[in-house]
């Protein structure tokens, strides 16, 4: 009889874990080729990234100092988006965020729909950088870190180019 309860009880562990491990396989895969895909289009832009972050599934962002580039993508299944940034156009680097106001019968939430690093550049049109987005990450985990690191990096690399000239 013992045999088999843990028979029965293997196979109901199998059943659960089996999908749990093939959903954090494909994920895991997923990840790794967007990473793979992104460093082959940066050669191909004769980008030569130095510092690089890969957060969340589709999106990726790398400084290239010695052209004084910034490179993103943002690679989803609906759409891809590469943006090769010349730093030297940008005048100001700031983070904008998009909030709505969630009302129940006693309070009033305030939830977060998108946080976008903007670049504001001379004259052409501004870079905007999406770095979260309910409709694309349900949560959000490194994205706050991750801004405000880009963020400085980008303004200490303005600041740099601004002596150097």
């Amino acid at each position: 009889m013992e045999s088999n309860s843990i028979i029965i009880g293997l196979i109901i562990l199998a059943v659960i874990a089996l999908p749990i491990i093939a959903i954090q396989m494909s994920q895991s895969f997923k990840k790794k080729k967007a990473k793979n895909e992104f460093i082959v289009e940066a050669k191909t832009n004769n980008v030569h990234i130095s510092d690089v972050d890969f957060w969340g599934t589709y999106y990726a962002i790398a400084m290239d100092s010695s052209e004084n580039k910034l490179v993103y993508s943002k690679k989803t299944e609906d759409e891809t988006v590469w943006i090769t940034a010349d730093l030297s156009q940008v005048t100001e680097c700031y983070i904008h965020k998009t909030d709505r106001t969630v009302k129940n019968l006693t309070t009033n939430k305030t939830e977060t729909d998108r946080i976008d690093l903007v670049l504001r550049t001379k004259g052409q049109k501004d870079y905007v950088l999406e770095f979260y987005n309910i409709d694309v990450n349900f949560e959000m985990t490194e994205e706050k870190t991750l801004l405000a690191k880009w963020q400085e990096r980008i303004k200490s690399q303005l600041a740099t180019a601004k002596v150097a000239a």
